[in-house]
């Protein structure tokens, strides 16, 4: 298959399947396994499937089919095409305006495009690393060519051009010099979680970057202090008046790129993150590109909140959990920088986040995003869950359905276990969907569990009382102290709908087995732990005895041009979904 139909394929995938989980005004027939789409007119949408999933990750067939009116023949559509169609449909429904529409089909062409540009920029390579069937950080990272399987358009990149995308987006492979400016302490704000040890962290990361530089060793003599940037935001950053004024005043200094040619970095799956193999650390960037559903600035109380979470993980009963599960590890953010306007206000498009590295040289084999394991094979074939299956089959002599099993339940307890008793013993609502976890993987099996990006890091009322004494940081004003209603909806949506299920997905198509016999597991995982005794268990009742539970809308969200991030309620792009670990659904 073409890259250009490979690309249209799995856009067709995420678009159609983040559809149906927010709206219903369609049918499905058992006896051509088709969805059907009735239009005005007596005219009908026809979307033959390959694989329907009670879970809602549906596969489709290469074909859709429109009927314009009960007059007309049906024909066969392209995906553009038929996504022409529905928005002409929904619109109505949905009041959307015809600028809204144009903004929304554009960018579901550019992550359509952007998907086939890096499938073709890096076909061989990706042949090569899916043949082996395992990856390492960095490739996994580089590896999630078709993104978020719940959303109409997981590839865009407002603001990015061609030539950005090919230098700065993951999936091209990207890989550039760090930028670098010496900046004066009176227009920076620099906070750092007080158990982190490293104060003067960008130091020791310039001084790597530029050896043997006269000029910077006299300028942080002077008290000037190092502040690395994005080469993309950088261009950002020097555009505005307030800045240039600041580098007029000898307040800030372009250093320029880094001198030292082994500096190379890479961003992540997230984009905005970037990673080098010999650096103790990542860094996280304010970007003022969109991705899926917001603009990726950075927000002070985002950045605060994980600072907190190094110092709650720092006191007795922070210690405590990871004593009781020390497979489980959290990638800490234990400081941030950014530039102040001339009333100390920090500048959102410039703030950097520190994030600890445990993934360096000879230590990040095997250490794969979940993303990347369940993404659908993207030229054809199975996952690289799927090919540990393979393997696990072949060196076991066990029927697949059999590893299928075995593989959850490996998972249930390295990564699943920890989430749910942090949320329900400590208080502690970790957001883990798909790129905020990463396993390591040993002899095919999950073995240990990362969890990154502690910005979206609540507490409930039971976290509060636990650390709020010993956590400076910690207060009701950060926003992070949620009720049992939010938090457990966006915890659950995290861990469960976005992740676990889809792991289940991944599964049960690659493993030959039921979707409700790995609910069944999961099901009675969460029943077992729940009976172990726990301080808070309204999560567990809230998935395990609903009839209903609540997901992200990242159609409607998409289809208005929301801007998640900056939203007053969280909620209102959430919609009601059966729940498939209910006992009365699972029958």
């Amino acid at each position: 298959m073409q890259v250009n139909a490979l690309s249209e394929k799995h856009s067709a995938h995420c678009f159609l399947n983040s559809l149906f989980r927010e709206w219903s005004d369609y049918n499905f027939d058992q006896d051509s396994n088709s969805f059907v789409i009735p239009l005005k007119n007596e005219g009908v949408i026809i979307l033959p499937l390959v694989t329907f999933s009670e879970i809602g990750r549906h596969e489709y067939s290469d074909s859709f089919f429109y009927k314009k009116d009960k007059h007309a023949d049906v024909e066969e559509v392209s995906f553009l095409e038929l996504v022409e169609v529905l928005l002409a449909h929904l619109s109505a429904q949905y009041k959307t305006s015809p600028e809204q529409i144009s903004i929304f089909m554009e960018r579901i062409t550019d992550s359509v495009n952007n998907i086939e540009s890096a499938l073709g920029l890096r076909l061989n390579e990706l042949l090569n690393l899916y043949s082996k069937g395992e990856m390492n950080f960095k490739e996994a990272e580089q590896g999630l060519f078709i993104g978020h399987t719940f959303h109409p358009h997981p590839k865009n990149r407002d603001g990015f051009s061609r030539e950005d995308f090919r230098e700065f987006a993951p999936e091209s492979a990207g890989e550039f010099l760090l930028h670098w400016f010496l900046v004066k302490p009176e227009i920076l704000h620099h906070h750092i979680s007080k158990n982190f040890e490293a104060k003067n962290w960008s130091n020791d990361m310039i001084l790597s970057a530029f050896s043997e530089n006269a000029f910077l060793e006299e300028k942080l003599a002077e008290g000037y202090i190092p502040f690395p940037v994005h080469p993309w935001q950088k261009k950002v950053i020097l555009k505005k008046p307030l800045i240039r004024e600041y580098v007029e005043g000898n307040l800030l200094i372009d250093l320029g790129a880094s001198e030292n040619l082994m500096e190379k970095w890479s961003p992540t799956s997230s984009l905005r993150s970037v990673y080098n193999e010999h650096s103790p650390y990542m860094l996280k960037f304010s970007l003022s590109v969109r991705l899926t559903n917001s603009v990726r600035h950075l927000l002070p109380l985002e950045v605060v909140r994980g600072l907190q979470v190094m110092d709650v993980f720092r006191t007795e009963k922070g210690r405590e959990f990871s004593h009781k599960y020390p497979n489980f590890t959290i990638l800490f953010e234990p400081a941030f920088m950014a530039l102040v306007d001339k009333d100390q206000k920090i500048l959102n498009e410039t703030i950097v986040a520190l994030r600890l590295n445990p993934f360096t040289t000879g230590q990040s084999d095997q250490k794969c995003v979940l993303a990347t394991l369940t993404q659908d094979h993207p030229t054809g074939g199975k996952s690289l869950i799927g090919l540990h299956l393979n393997e696990l089959a072949r060196e076991s002599g066990k029927a697949s359905d059999e590893v299928a099993v075995t593989w959850l339940k490996k998972y249930l307890d390295v990564a699943v276990k920890p989430l749910m008793m942090a949320q329900a013993n400590y208080g502690v609502l970790l957001g883990a969907h798909q790129q905020n976890m990463i396993l390591d993987i040993e002899n095919h099996l999950p073995k240990r569990a990362y969890f990154r990006d502690c910005q979206g890091t609540g507490y409930s009322k039971v976290g509060f009382e636990l650390f709020a004494k010993d956590v400076d940081l910690m207060t009701v004003e950060n926003g992070n102290i949620l009720d049992d209603k939010l938090g457990n909806t966006l915890f659950s949506y995290y861990l469960m709908i976005n992740s676990t299920f889809n792991v289940i997905s991944t599964l049960a198509r690659d493993g030959k087995v039921a979707e409700k016999k790995l609910l069944k597991v999961l099901r009675q995982s969460l029943l077992e732990w729940r009976a172990e005794g726990v301080r808070d268990t309204s999560c567990f009742n809230y998935l395990l005895d609903g009839e209903f539970l609540l997901q992200k809308g990242n159609f409607l969200c998409s289809f208005v041009n929301m801007n998640e991030n900056t939203t007053e309620n969280p909620l209102g792009i959430y919609n009601q979904i059966k729940n498939p670990l209910c006992e009365k659904n699972l029958c």
